[in-house]
């Protein structure tokens, strides 16, 4: 008797934690669709702007570590910026423009951050050989009439130039092993943004083709985004996300307004609320 009554607590304990852990995992559900589009503030140089963007319901902190912008961040704010997004529960950023994928590793490392923007052609080109634990985000550019105008990861013709003429030598069987271990063309995010990226201006939204299945978690829209045209831009592209950096500073353009970060988010997810 005493058995059974033991193993009657033991299996009413185990359908107690599985009803406890279903009910959180639709809680979880609710919540990320309560949080839907992801949006990215970019540009973050202070502690401060991070803790004004995530207390606003920012899912993505952006840093620059390319010296030569004017929202550029050394190494150790860049630190205390990651430790910030990750305590506040968002996710932080490092763009990258003109670096080697061994410097972008360096960097990541060294701040503790698992996500890599790849900006600019250099940066771009370090997709490569960028090891998988960084989480990529591939920025793709369209023109005023919201035409892509950059490559997209993986360049085929490379790619299979490179396999031809190994498999005409006579190693050639081995060269199957490539179409495995080859180059990394895996990218978790998709950012399109202006040509002119971090310059506040936007492009036709209605014209633009967003790639499908050419990332493993969608897209992010960027460039020249604000308070007052976001929802415009999200009923107009229906993207994934939305990304803005100069559309929430002050009028200097670095520091971020608190008010223009809350009426930004706000804005968007009522937009995405009123597609659902």
């Amino acid at each position: 008797t005493t058995q059974r009554r033991t193993s009657r607590a033991v299996t009413v304990t185990k359908d107690a934690s599985r009803r406890g852990a279903a009910t959180a995992n639709a809680r979880a559900g609710s919540d990320e669709a309560s949080m839907k589009p992801i949006v990215k503030v970019c540009g973050i140089t202070t502690v401060r702007d991070c803790e004004s963007a995530c207390e606003h319901g920012a899912n993505f902190v952006g840093m620059i570590l390319w010296p030569k912008s004017k929202r550029s961040v050394d190494e150790a704010t860049a630190k205390e910026i990651v430790a910030c997004a990750k305590a506040k529960g968002a996710v932080p950023v490092a763009v990258f423009v003109d670096e080697d994928a061994s410097e972008i590793t360096r960097v990541c490392d060294a701040i503790g951050c698992d996500h890599a923007q790849l900006h600019g052609d250099g940066a771009r080109d370090a997709l490569e050989t960028l090891p998988m634990r960084l989480k990529a985000i591939w920025v793709l550019n369209a023109d005023a009439n919201g035409q892509i105008v950059s490559k997209f990861p993986g360049d085929e013709e490379k790619l299979i130039a490179e396999r031809q003429k190994r498999m005409s030598g006579e190693q050639g069987w081995k060269a199957a092993i490539d179409f495995v271990s080859g180059p990394r063309r895996v990218v978790d995010w998709l950012l399109i943004d202006g040509v002119n990226a971090g310059s506040g201006t936007a492009f036709d939204w209605s014209k633009l083709k967003a790639p499908r299945g050419a990332s493993r978690k969608g897209w992010l829209l960027a460039g020249g985004l604000n308070p007052e045209n976001v929802a415009q831009a999200i009923e107009t592209a229906n993207p994934t996300g939305v990304d803005v950096a100069s559309g929430v500073a002050d009028e200097g353009g670095v520091v971020k307004d608190a008010a223009k970060i809350a009426a930004f988010i706000g804005s968007a997810r009522a937009a995405a609320k009123a597609l659902a």
